[in-house]
């Protein structure tokens, strides 16, 4: 790993192996500006330029792959970052891989904040719940299509009895149709004008069906023109609610370009004023030599009270109290607070604004379909109507032609009075019943056939049902089986650890997991349980834990979120810093047990802290960080 000009560090090259890396080293030794250039090689955003450059750059090489973060800074005084790094999920990093001072879930525990806002962060609630939505709608077709066959099936007996009737009615046209037939060749008569009239009575008839399907066809025609009519106006209602529903684009997308530009902006001013403040304790700690030890005012007392010591200013060269400085840079921590606050705010509304800008593409893309669609009632409108006017022309035609050939019919007279004619016309009449007859059996049959076909796909689709109906609850439980894992995961790890710690009269530490309301969201309640010198056991608030024992607290939520949400399968290395709280007994025990969950755990410790850690763990002494 290469490090240029980041935090305190001017450059440095260091080799890491797997396990427990421990960079010892007195405060101002750049142990923490090593750990920040890690976490932005991986991802973070913990890494700072150095104050007095303008460009600086980690790469780390890891498993044959190169990753880089390189940071410059602008006319502005903002810093940019660019590079590839290890994962481009940089609140993973920082919540569960990156456990400094200014960890996420180590401050929660200090300031009471809701452990669950910190464990949860990582889940897109968002987007589970909208493929909910879209799971509920597919399961909604698939239901109506269901019942849809179910009600063809049901049809199914009363088609089966048409279908029975259709057949003996079928039987008993040809049979009288057969003995008409023999009949008529029994007449005595011209067999020439015997057949100029049957083919004369024939075209009749013959025009008569054709005026009889055409007038079934323009009722057919206009039937679908009214369903058109009633489609336009429902999609018609409809685009005017979704146009009523219009919402200024620009300024949405001009709103959230502002808030991304302040969340930078914010994201630049902690950067610069962390490294700043960083930079200045690191100076404080090791700043005995900037003590004017010859000024008078150096007295005893002031021994007694360093705060009081004067110091001369590295930046103007005045002589102020060590307490000044330090008041500022408490300021300047306030200050840091309060705009990681605000990013946060900035963060949530910005998300909202993206649920917002998705649901108006949802009804963008609605509003032009039902535009097509009426385009295209539109265009199918005017062929109906131009089909029924031709349909009209058409059937104008046929009367006129029906009144010539009954005139025609009329005109033969001695057929008429032979019961010929008449026979020839029932004979017609028969022909044409047993067409009806064979085509609405035909029309039977195919609708039978076709739904014993159903069957399968009743089968098919119930399937798919089913499936579906497992991964909505899937889908539905996938955060309350986090949360739960969440609370299992910290309760287990925290009575280990505090056996493991032997802290005096603190029985148990843990979470609470409740849900209001019914809501699909939950509440971390964090419990502390005492015991008194006689046994005797009572429940305590976190504002009671000494600063050792919150520090413990939040690493172990930290840890838990690394473990719920498998962030070792997307980082496999944990930085530690900030344990001074600690004692070196409880220290040792904790990096052991931490050890056992990072294939990669490199630690910052002080000297003393340092001394009773495992002979095993790889050493890195502040010598090898050049500043």
């Amino acid at each position: 790993m290469v490090v240029q000009n980041i935090g305190g560090i001017d450059t440095c090259e260091i080799e890491f192996n797997p396990g427990v890396t421990v960079c010892t080293g007195q405060n101002a030794t750049n142990r923490t500006s090593l750990l920040t250039a890690i976490a932005g090689a991986l991802g973070g955003s913990a890494a700072t330029l150095k104050s007095d450059t303008d460009e600086g750059h980690v790469r780390l090489e890891f498993d044959g792959e190169t990753y880089t973060r390189h940071y410059q800074r602008g006319s502005d005084g903002s810093v940019i970052t660019e590079g590839e790094p290890y994962t481009d999920d940089s609140e993973l990093v920082d919540l569960f891989a990156c456990l400094l001072e200014d960890n996420p879930a180590r401050r929660a525990v200090e300031r009471g904040d809701d452990l669950r806002d910190v464990l949860m962060r990582p889940v897109d609630t968002v987007s589970i719940q909208e493929r909910i939505r879209e799971f509920e709608r597919e399961r909604a077709q698939i239901t109506a299509r269901l019942e849809e066959i179910e009600r063809k099936r049901n049809h199914l007996p009363e088609l089966e009895t048409r279908r029975t009737t259709l057949e003996n009615e079928l039987e008993a046209t040809t049979e009288e149709l057969n003995s008409l037939r023999e009949r008529v060749a029994d007449h005595d008569i011209d067999a020439d004008e015997a057949g100029a009239a049957e083919d004369l009575l024939s075209e009749l008839e013959s025009r008569r069906q054709t005026l009889r399907q055409t007038r079934d066809e323009i009722e057919t025609q206009q039937s679908t023109l009214e369903a058109l009519h009633d489609e336009r106006e429902e999609v018609s209602d409809e685009l005017d609610d979704l146009k009523d529903q219009d919402t200024d684009w620009e300024d949405l997308e001009r709103e959230l370009n502002q808030l991304q530009d302040r969340e930078r902006e914010l994201q630049d001013s902690i950067n610069d004023l962390s490294a700043i403040v960083e930079f200045n304790d690191e100076l404080l700690n090791s700043s005995d030599e900037l003590v004017d030890k010859n000024l008078d005012e150096q007295t005893v007392t002031d021994e007694l009270d360093p705060m009081s010591a004067t110091i001369k200013c590295w930046t103007c060269g005045n002589h102020v109290e060590r307490r000044a400085i330090d008041s500022q840079l408490e300021e300047l921590r306030t200050v840091i607070e309060e705009k990681r606050t605000e990013r946060q705010e900035v963060q949530d509304e910005i998300a909202e604004l993206r649920e917002q800008l998705n649901r108006l593409q949802s009804t963008e893309r609605r509003r032009r379909e039902c535009e097509e669609r009426l385009d295209e009632i539109e265009r199918q409108r005017q062929r109906r109507e131009q089909r029924i006017n031709d349909l009209e022309k058409k059937a104008t035609d046929l009367r006129e032609t029906i009144r010539d050939l009954e005139e025609e019919v009329k005109e033969t007279e001695e057929f008429r009075e032979n019961e010929l004619v008449e026979q020839y016309e029932r004979l017609s009449e028969l022909e044409y019943e047993r067409g009806q007859i064979e085509q609405e059996l035909n029309d039977v049959e195919d609708e039978i056939r076709g739904m014993e076909s159903l069957a399968d796909e009743r089968e098919q689709l119930e399937a798919q049902k089913a499936q579906l109906q497992e991964e909505l609850e899937s889908l539905r439980t996938r955060i309350e089986d986090l949360e739960r894992d969440a609370v299992e995961s910290f309760n287990e790890h925290m009575a280990e650890v505090l056996s493991l710690l032997e802290y005096q009269n603190i029985e148990r530490v843990w979470i609470e997991r409740k849900v209001p309301n019914d809501e699909p969201e939950g509440v971390f309640e964090l419990h502390v349980v005492r015991s008194t010198e006689n046994g005797t056991m009572y429940e305590d608030t976190v504002d009671h834990l000494s600063e050792s024992e919150r520090e413990v607290i939040g690493l172990v939520v930290a840890l838990a979120g690394y473990l719920v949400h498998e962030v070792y399968e997307t980082v496999p290395v944990m930085l530690l810093d900030s344990l001074e709280a600690i004692d070196a007994d409880r220290i040792a025990r904790l990096i052991e047990y931490i050890a056992e969950f990072a294939s990669y755990l490199v630690v910052a410790l002080l000297e003393e802290d340092a001394q009773g850690l495992n002979n095993t763990y790889t050493r890195l002494s502040s010598d090898t960080i050049s500043s």
